[in-house]
Formats: structure tokens, sequence, C-alpha cells
């Protein structure tokens, strides 16, 4: 026959007590939350590493139109066109404006636009040959914060 102690004993060791529940509800909900705020600060800097990334290619992809257009004495094409030292703005994507789309979501809800200026300045030389320096300056804004980047090339004149 068992005494009364061990069957105190072996009842208290059969469930939780609602405290127990309720600090281990606490530390589920503490560390769910922390999950949930990681990845939404994961999303964002991906979001804003996506944007910053397109932002740079849509330059770097006019520097090299700058570069491998045909550029001689009788053909002088509109990107290498001279401007005034502010520059020009540039329609990129044909809309008519110097508007570019830098970002769209898949599902088109969400766009964002930049600025895109154009300035090339003949560059002085000894030999008077046309040197133009050629630079795109791009403008936008990620989470209510100005952004800008500018890309510059040299192009001579082909022979």
């Amino acid at each position: 026959m068992r005494c009364l102690h061990e069957i105190r004993i072996l009842h208290h060791e059969r469930g939780l007590t609602i405290i127990e529940t309720a600090v281990g509800a606490a530390l589920l909900g503490l560390v769910t939350a922390s999950a949930i705020a990681t990845l939404i600060i994961l999303n964002k800097n991906a979001v804003s590493t996506r944007i910053t990334t397109n932002a740079k290619e849509i330059l770097q992809r006019n520097i090299e139109a700058a570069a491998g257009s045909p550029f001689t004495t009788n053909n002088v094409p509109p990107i290498l066109a001279t401007t005034g030292p502010n520059g020009a703005v540039w329609d990129d994507d044909g809309g008519g404006d110097n508007y570019v789309t830098i970002y769209s979501s898949r599902d088109g809800t969400m766009k964002m636009f930049g600025s895109l200026i154009r300035t090339v300045q003949t560059e002085a030389n000894a030999v008077n040959a046309d040197i133009r320096r050629v630079t795109f300056h791009l403008d936008y804004s990620l989470y209510g914060r100005p952004m800008s980047y500018e890309m510059t090339t040299i192009r001579a004149m082909d022979k």
C-alpha cells in the first residue's frame, strides 16, 4: 500500500499549472514576434537592395549605350549631343519624359519612378579631338529618403 505522501507527489507531477502554461505561451509569443519583426526587416532590406541594383542597372545601360553608339563627324547620336552644364532630361524608356521605372512589383500594384538627367560636355585636350564626357544622374526616393546615383564615361569620336 502506498503512503499518502507518494500519492500527492505523483498527482502533482501529472500536469502543468496555469502559471507554467502562461509563461510558456508568453515565451512562444515573444519568439514569434521577434521572428516576424526580423522577417519584416529582412524584406525591407531586400526591397532596398533590389531597388538600388535596378537604379544602377539603368545608369549602366545608358552608359553602355553612349559608349557603343556610332559617333562620327557626320553622325552625332542624340545620346552624345552636348547639353548645358545642368544637363537635360533623358527619355530612357520612350515615355516622352525623363521618368524611368526603377521598380515594379510582380502584381503591378507598386511602382517606383526616378528622374534621369543626361549631361554631355566636350573635354578640352591638346590635339583638339572631339572627346565628350557623358554623365547620367538618377534621382529617386526610397522610404522617404532622397537617393541618387551617377555614372560617367568618356567617349571619343570614331575614326
